[in-house]
């Protein structure tokens, strides 16, 4: 509601009078009539008045107001904000997709055992959306392709957890689609701490039996986009 616009945390208001003011100048003080600004950011003028005093007490702006209309000029707290904004959307639009072409190789079959536990399947099912098939599908490729997995910011952690009879390591989760001829399955790459396989090898993880699935054996190349 308008009458709480000016308690509280910056709101998505002020981020847009911030805008309007900046396309006319971000470090000069921009002659603008609170009508004009009001049909530019949506609200009626009562509402847009308000939220200018509201930034004005907050140092976002500062404002020089005449008989005529007002002088605008946006403050280093604004600029602040504005920063922000621009870094998170730019932090948005900059991510890369990795694509990562490999051979499927049959693994030593532990994978299906440690996939099938409970103190990483309920972590699974809360990070990933899905509880993948109790195996893993290695896809080999050269190791300096794969150790840019290693580099990626988007890793989701898996905590590891211990039983009665022994402890087991956690590891990290890069969400990713595999794709074979003009199949398209979401799945994981999982990078274990501990682990027997180098950079060169893949671990792959689904909510379905991917060989069946995408209909592959050993030796048949598929792509991995993280």
């Amino acid at each position: 509601m308008v009458g709480d616009e000016s308690q509280g945390n910056t709101n998505s208001k002020h981020i847009d009078v911030l805008m309007e003011l900046a396309k006319h100048g971000l470090h000069e003080e921009v002659r603008i009539p609170t009508s004009r600004l009001a049909g530019k950011i949506g609200l009626s003028q009562q509402s847009a008045s308000r939220i200018m005093k509201d930034m004005e007490n907050r140092g976002l702006v500062s404002r020089k107001v005449f008989a005529d209309g007002q002088v605008v000029k946006i403050e280093s707290r604004g600029l602040e904000l504005l920063k922000e904004r621009y870094s998170l959307l730019n932090s948005i639009f900059s991510k890369k997709k990795l694509a990562i072409s490999g051979a499927l190789v049959s693994g030593v079959g532990e994978g299906r055992y440690y996939i099938g536990l409970k103190g990483y399947r309920k972590q699974f099912k809360d990070k990933l959306n899905f509880l993948p098939y109790s195996g893993t599908l290695n896809i080999k490729v050269d190791k300096r392709t794969g150790s840019q997995i290693n580099a990626l910011p988007e890793f989701i952690m898996i905590d590891g957890f211990s039983t009665k009879k022994r402890s087991f390591g956690g590891l990290r989760l890069a969400k990713a689609k595999i794709e074979h001829g003009n199949r398209q399955i979401l799945a994981a790459v999982i990078k274990p701490f501990r682990t027997v396989h180098g950079d060169d090898i893949l671990e792959i993880i689904a909510p379905y039996f991917l060989r069946e699935k995408l209909k592959i054996k050993d030796g048949d190349k598929v792509r991995i986009v993280v």
